[in-house]
């Protein structure tokens, strides 16, 4: 389900974290003209810091800047993951086989937020995204 509109409170899917950082043409013009507003509040799951900062770790992401590098650079605010979206997230179709992003989801909906990501399988659950 896409949100429509403007002034969005985004929370950033892993891949739009990282295109983000490498600005890569990768990453939505549309979810870019928004994290330029004023208005805009961005959120990064810890599920999903913890992913970025893994595949830095690992070597998955050359030359990608530290993750608080990129949060000064995109002044986003880091959520804490809610005990109670296992369940959330346990609840959910069986659409997307991988966790992270399923817990991903269950924050977006416990939080109220809307998830930018170009996954078009997220974009299959019900949960606001913008791409």
């Amino acid at each position: 389900m896409s949100a429509k509109g403007a002034n969005l409170d985004l929370i950033f899917d892993t891949h739009a974290l990282v295109w983000y950082g490498a600005g890569s043409t990768k990453f939505s013009p549309r979810v870019r003209h928004e994290v330029q507003m004023p208005e805009c509040r961005i959120f990064v799951s810890a599920v999903t810091a913890w992913q970025y900062s893994d595949l830095l770790t690992r070597g998955r992401l050359a030359g990608a800047s530290a993750l608080d590098i990129l949060q000064f650079g995109l002044d986003f605010e880091i959520l804490d993951v809610p005990a109670k979206i296992w369940c959330r997230a346990s609840a959910l179709p069986n659409l997307h086989r991988d966790p992270v992003d399923r817990m991903l989801i269950a924050h977006a909906l416990e939080a109220g937020l809307t998830i930018a990501t170009a996954d078009r399988t997220i974009h299959r659950y019900p949960v606001r995204t913008f791409w």
